[in-house]
């Protein structure tokens, strides 16, 4: 038994030290959120938000927002879609200044402009209806910035069983 007691202090050293060195296995890992508007933003004015992925600028244009897809509405309505908009409207109220930046790819194929979008107090919206359980992360084409970011707020959804990942 004296032997023993040797090798058993050891192995107990050795775990403790293992846990103490070993990162918490539950704690949520995101991706920084780019939380500063970008100086090559574009200021617009919200016109009118259509549900949660689309809306329109003062100055026509037709904004899909890009990474993120969130129910449908109207005839094709779907879980959560009348709140994923209504959601839309409280970050982006018509009349509200915004800032717009596109990726690689401008325009969709009807010829909506793909742009992520900011809060004058720099909330980025896109990452924000996918944090919040509003939208999935969804990619089009060669459209690749804040991948990681929109990847990330997706997961912590998920796991947290927020909007569509919960009640659908």
């Amino acid at each position: 038994m004296r032997r023993a007691v040797p090798v058993i202090v050891a192995i107990l050293l050795l775990a403790m030290l293992v846990w103490w060195v070993a990162p918490p296995t539950d704690t949520l890992v995101t991706q920084a959120v780019p939380t500063t508007i970008p100086t090559d933003a574009v200021a617009a004015t919200i016109d009118y938000v259509h549900d949660g992925d689309t809306l329109f600028l003062t100055d026509g244009t037709k904004v899909r927002l890009l990474a993120v897809d969130t129910p449908e509405v109207g005839d094709n309505l779907e879980c959560l879609g009348n709140e994923a908009t209504e959601y839309l409207r409280t970050l982006v109220p018509e009349g509200s200044t915004v800032y717009t930046l596109a990726d690689a790819e401008p325009t969709d194929q009807y010829g909506r402009s793909l742009l992520f979008i900011w809060t004058s107090t720099g909330t980025l919206v896109n990452i924000d209806l996918v944090e919040q359980g509003y939208a999935e992360a969804v990619f089009i084409g060669s459209n690749r910035l804040y991948e990681a970011e929109v990847e990330a707020a997706e997961d912590a959804a998920q796991g947290a069983g927020l909007g569509i990942w919960g009640g659908c």
